[in-house]
């Protein structure tokens, strides 16, 4: 059974962006936002977003104090918020 999780992106550019994902498919924070950041930068791309584009690649997203385990044993309508403040 798949563990599906909500990630959104808190940030002043993208805040608002979301996706699911499967938890099954990650081993650590890292490999998430990564994903995360994949997606959005290949939206912005189908989408011709250029500025945003820019912008979207040159962000360090993160998690904050959260740790892989915790996150796999969420409850399926957690959300996984992706910072892109600091």
């Amino acid at each position: 059974m798949p563990l599906a999780r909500k990630c959104c992106i808190s940030d002043n550019d993208f805040s608002g962006f979301e996706i699911i994902i499967d938890l099954d498919y990650y081993d650590s924070l890292e490999e998430i936002v990564s994903y995360v950041k994949t997606h959005l930068i290949k939206s912005l791309t189908k989408l011709k977003l250029e500025l945003l584009l820019v912008k979207a690649t040159e962000k360090k997203f993160h998690i904050h104090n959260r740790e892989i385990g915790t996150i796999l044993l969420s409850e399926e309508n957690s959300t996984i918020w992706i910072c892109g403040h600091c």
